[in-house]
């Protein structure tokens, strides 16, 4: 049984430090036995301040027909944010909720990017968020502190360190992935 892991980077901002983080998570999860993953950047879509969900647009623009089909084939996610002002910033809040069904009865993985406190106040936001999807979250999830001194553009510094961190993350998703894709197929949502 194969899953296909899309990782969510939470920002739009230029000179993100979260996408160092987000591009190591996809390169770990697309070396996992049975699992496919891709870099979701919300700079690659249309969706702004969200004046339309991506079923009001019409025409719906390639890019945007492109995104809902990878969600909806999509098993699970893992969603990497910096956390802005104790929060996660407004484009990823776009992002989730120009979706709903594609999202829904699925399992999301988070990952904080910040200063002293690794976007654990973003992540604890994002529960609730994730839940009014219909969606649910890993218990385990990962804060990246003072993510400058321990990732660069190429990877982390102790590359040893942070894939044992992330390997409890991927493995507690693929486990909640292949229940909740099991479920779907012998139950699907009405």
């Amino acid at each position: 049984m194969s899953l296909h892991l899309p990782v969510l980077l939470g920002t739009v901002r230029p000179e993100r430090k979260s996408e160092w983080v987000a591009r190591h998570v996809v390169d770990r999860l697309a070396k996992r036995p049975g699992v496919t993953s891709g870099l979701v950047d919300p700079a690659a879509l249309p969706f702004g301040n969200l004046e339309l969900r991506e079923w009001e647009m019409d025409p719906r623009p390639p890019e945007v027909a492109a995104f809902v089909e990878d969600m909806a084939r999509a098993d699970g996610f893992v969603v990497v944010t910096p956390e802005y002002n104790f929060g996660y910033p407004g484009a990823l809040k776009n992002l989730l909720d120009a979706l709903y069904d594609e999202w829904n009865r699925k399992p999301f993985a988070l990952v904080g990017v910040g200063g002293i406190s690794g976007g654990l106040r973003a992540i604890d936001n994002l529960r609730q968020v994730v839940s009014g999807l219909g969606a649910v979250t890993v218990p385990t999830h990962v804060p990246v502190t003072f993510v400058g001194k321990s990732f660069t553009p190429e990877g982390p510094l102790d590359a040893e360190e942070w894939d044992r961190r992330f390997v409890k993350l991927f493995e507690e998703l693929e486990w909640y992935a292949t229940a909740l894709q099991r479920a779907r197929s012998e139950s699907p949502p009405s």
